[in-house]
């Protein structure tokens, strides 16, 4: 991570400089649609890489007791009310480590690695993957959130008009720019229609996210075609789809239909997103990857998941990972499970 990003959450505390601010269930909720043992986690090790200010660390934490979870962020202030925030929910299986990937090094290994909108803010997001990788055990899940290059389009020609317009080194004066311009950022695009949490924004966590929206110096969004490549050649053997997040909601991608749905979740199938049969049977007909573009293609989505692995990784997760398969390396074949 650059000190220019850095320095942009020293000022604006990602996602809410407040320690009392509701915690975010986003990861911890879906974990159970990932995971055969989602509802345990006992004696995992569990990495947060880029917790920011802790809404999702903590909410993790909270939800799997008999895990343990390390919380890494390159920004003190975030890190000060990450701390904050776990005490005041009585959370005590949390470390917080200050430091920056790909440069530190925490000498031990992890169940699971979670990144959440973080990879596309390095400069090299290969760099970062491979650090993860690194921590990874041998039976170990990478756990993916990314901005998606197809529903962030017109937000990156937004972005780039308030960096134009904006004094280098000044967030303060970019978030006046981005003000005048009428720029706000709405978490509905992104699936959640009333905040990340069920709860409106305040007005300092919404210039937090009008900050990370559109003040950001480094941001590459991509898309699910450019996976396999970001991947290519680490020390991994599968790469699977998870989940979109749209205007419209949250999907969890099931390729392959395994599942008929349960506990309120959403299931997307490129198939069913088209009306005609000729257009539905034609979409039945493609690879894995041209199935995931259609989705993005009709959808627009803003942010996607993918999880990734090795050794018996795929084995602890539900049939509907395994039916997202991407191509990758030498590893199973998409749908072949």
């Amino acid at each position: 991570m650059t000190s220019a990003v850095a320095q942009l959450y020293e000022t604006f505390p990602f996602p809410s400089p407040a320690e009392d601010a509701p915690l975010m269930d986003m990861v911890a909720d879906q974990l159970p649609f990932v995971l055969r043992d989602g509802d345990d986690l006992d004696g995992w090790e569990v990495l947060d890489a880029g917790c920011g200010t802790g809404s999702i660390l903590v909410a993790l934490a909270r939800r799997y007791p008999k895990a343990r979870f390390t919380g890494v962020d390159a920004c003190r202030r975030s890190l000060d009310i990450a701390r904050r925030c776990a005490e005041r929910h009585g959370v005590t299986n949390v470390e917080l480590v200050h430091g920056t990937m790909p440069e530190l090094s925490l000498q031990r290994r992890f169940d699971m690695a979670v990144c959440c909108g973080v990879l596309h803010h390095l400069p090299s997001p290969r760099a970062g993957l491979q650090w993860l990788t690194e921590h990874l055990t041998d039976d170990g899940l990478i756990y993916l959130w990314l901005y998606d290059a197809v529903g962030e389009h017109g937000r990156m020609l937004d972005r780039e008009l308030v960096q134009l317009l904006t004094s280098p080194d000044n967030p303060e004066g970019g978030l006046t720019t981005i003000r005048d311009l009428g720029l706000e950022l709405s978490l509905a695009d992104y699936g959640f229609p009333v905040g990340w949490t069920g709860t409106a924004l305040t007005t300092a966590e919404q210039d937090v996210a009008d900050a990370d929206a559109y003040l950001n110096p480094v941001v590459l969004p991509m898309r699910f075609a450019d996976m396999p490549e970001l991947f290519a050649g680490l020390p991994l053997t599968w790469l699977a789809a998870d989940r979109v997040f749209h205007p419209g909601g949250i999907g969890l991608v099931d390729l392959a239909g395994t599942e008929a749905g349960n506990g309120g979740a959403v299931f997307v199938r490129p198939e069913d997103l088209f009306d005609r049969p000729g257009l539905r049977e034609r979409v039945r007909e493609l690879g894995n990857l041209d199935r995931l573009r259609a989705i993005e293609l009709r959808l627009r989505p803003t942010g996607f998941e993918v999880l990734a692995g090795r050794g018996a990784g795929l084995d602890r997760c539900l049939p509907r990972i395994a039916g997202n398969l991407l191509p990758y390396g030498d590893g199973p074949e998409p749908g072949a499970r």
